[in-house]
């Protein structure tokens, strides 16, 4: 045998070949064919690296090579061995078994009549099959250097998909594997615990500190979870400020991951020589075989009902799930409401206090539900949600415009943060004002806020277009929620509403009284805002807020809300 070939088994040969080299599995049980095999393939180079032979005298033996290299490129396989399947029986094991799809296999055999190549080439996975009479050396060669290509050419593909799978599973920033790999690592079977990390009021530190530090923040924060739970954890980062700890341990109990919380209050990260300390909101789903994901979030949900920085491990019976049901149900009753015109207004008039008329109306949304009219609490949180609150100002709107022709007065309709920045939200004013003839001074629009909206600088932009056609601007519900006096000195407000929380029980508490005469009325007036006061529901309460000045008054006991205007 030329020194320029060697069979892989002898360990000291080996150690001579080139560091890259083709591995060629020759499986036979006929020392000759090794022997052949050696000489025709003793010269040849592909692609300027050298063959190196893996020696098998049985399928036993065969499998044994497998285990022991992974970067085999070709296995030259008979069939008839120590049994008459024994190479076929090696292909199966192959592929079905080791599950690999890269290596290629040729099948030679000198008993072609036994084993049909026509079957062989249908039922199996293989290159080539070949009998061993006609393998002349070019022959031989031409099917090592096509196998050869044809396994570069796969292996390029998987490292390619290798790649993209990569990027695919991890998060660019941390490294860490994302909320695509949490997925996979859930398909497999048996109970898991998983916590959802939230850093609160994260998007906080991105705005007043920048995007710089909020990433480095948290670079910081996956490399501490990854080194302090990630030798018994699965460590994710699944969103922008979410991370998730998985394992399988049936012991583990709540008590560990409430320590989590403790451990990273106390963390310090230093980001830009500042030192930053972070709270984190905690979701667990403990022993959990199903929709791990989904639970934890309820439980960061249920959690954030309590407040921030808090943990909240996930149960059947956690508020959270009958208020997520209840929106879901409320959200399909709006939709159907919507299309069947069972969104209606109902009008409550406003008084003017001091000659007891009728001044104005507001348009009070209500869904007509079977027998029932319900009430704006149960349907508009759901109807935020799934994004159909501003089909509903725009039914309120258009009732509006259209009762104008019937009193001469002003109509008013509640408004959103979120319905003063949908992009329609003008040409559709513009429309219904149009079309109905109204004088804008007839509509006022009533702000009501879930957020500030003092330093959005569209909405602030669209009230002074507004006020400047003549559509009163009015705060709703003044002194609750995130109304404050920079609305009324940024902002083109003409009119103030009282929040009934003052007036309500304005007789029985002295310091609300005080907060009505010195803030609402006499502060308003010095920037000559007009007030209304809502809630009066006696007439010593319409008699104080008339002796305080108040200007317009609505409530029950002047008239209740209803389908028509009273004139």
């Amino acid at each position: 045998m030329s020194d320029l070939f060697v069979f892989a088994k002898e360990d000291e040969n080996k150690k001579a070949l080139p560091t890259k080299s083709w591995k060629i599995l020759v499986v036979d049980d006929e020392q000759s064919i090794h022997d052949i095999t050696g000489s025709a393939l003793k010269s040849v180079i592909i692609d300027g690296r050298r063959l190196e032979l893996i020696k098998a005298i049985s399928a036993q033996e065969a499998k044994e090579k497998l285990r022991e290299y992974d970067d085999i490129a070709l296995a030259l396989v008979d069939v008839i061995m120590e049994t008459p399947t024994a190479g076929l029986d090696l292909v199966n094991y192959i592929r079905n078994e080791l599950k690999n799809h890269l290596i290629r296999l040729v099948i030679h055999t000198g008993q072609p009549d036994e084993v049909p190549a026509r079957d062989i080439i249908n039922e199996y996975d293989i290159t080539d099959y070949k009998e061993k009479t006609e393998l002349s050396v070019d022959k031989f060669y031409t099917v090592v250097r096509s196998s050869i290509r044809q396994y570069t050419h796969l292996l390029e593909l998987e490292l390619k998909y290798k790649e993209v799978y990569r990027q695919m599973t991890t998060h660019p920033l941390t490294k860490l594997p994302n909320r695509q790999k949490l997925n996979e690592c859930l398909e497999s079977e048996g109970t898991k615990n998983l916590v959802l990390i939230n850093i609160d009021r994260f998007s906080m530190i991105n705005e007043t500190q920048g995007f710089g530090v909020g990433d480095e923040l948290l670079m910081q924060m996956g490399s501490f979870l990854y080194s302090m739970y990630g030798e018994n954890m699965t460590v994710f980062h699944l969103g922008i400020d979410t991370f998730g700890l998985l394992n399988s341990d049936s012991k583990v109990g709540a008590d560990k991951f409430f320590d989590i919380q403790k451990e990273i209050n106390h963390m310090s990260f230093l980001v830009g020589g500042i030192e930053n300390k972070l709270s984190v909101t905690l979701g667990l789903a403990m022993q959990e075989e199903s929709d791990l994901i989904q639970k934890a979030e309820f439980a960061v949900k249920e959690a954030r009902t309590l407040g921030r920085n808090r943990v909240s491990k996930y149960s059947k019976d956690i508020k959270i799930i009958k208020t997520i049901q209840d929106s879901s149900k409320w959200t399909q009753r709006v939709r159907v409401a919507l299309e069947s015109n069972n969104i209606v207004a109902y009008y409550q008039p406003i008084f003017l206090v001091e000659t007891g008329e009728i001044a104005k109306y507001e348009c009070l949304v209500r869904m007509l539900y079977k027998d029932e009219v319900i009430l704006p609490h149960k349907f508009l949180s759901a109807a935020r949600n799934s994004g159909q609150l501003h089909r509903i100002f725009e039914k309120m709107f258009e009732s509006a415009c259209k009762k104008t022709q019937e009193f001469p007065g002003q109509f008013t309709v509640n408004i959103t943060d979120q319905d003063l920045q949908e992009p329609e939200l003008m040409n559709y004013i513009d429309k219904m004002l149009s079309k109905y003839n109204v004088n804008p001074k007839q509509i006022g629009i009533e702000i009501l806020e879930d957020n500030s909206i003092v330093n959005n600088e569209m909405i602030k932009h669209r009230l002074d277009v507004l006020e400047a056609k003549g559509i009163s601007i009015i705060i709703d519900d003044f002194g609750s929620k995130y109304s404050n006096f920079g609305q009324l000195i940024d902002l083109p407000v003409s009119i103030l509403k009282i929040d009934g929380i003052f007036v309500k029980d304005l007789l029985e508490n002295p310091k609300h009284q005080i907060i009505i005469l010195l803030i609402f009325v006499y502060f308003s007036k010095k920037l000559n805002i007009t007030t209304v006061a809502e809630f009066v529901h006696s007439k010593e309460v319409l008699d104080n807020v008339s002796k305080m000045g108040v200007t317009y008054a609505q409530g029950f006991y002047l008239g209740k809300p209803g389908p028509d205007i009273i004139k």
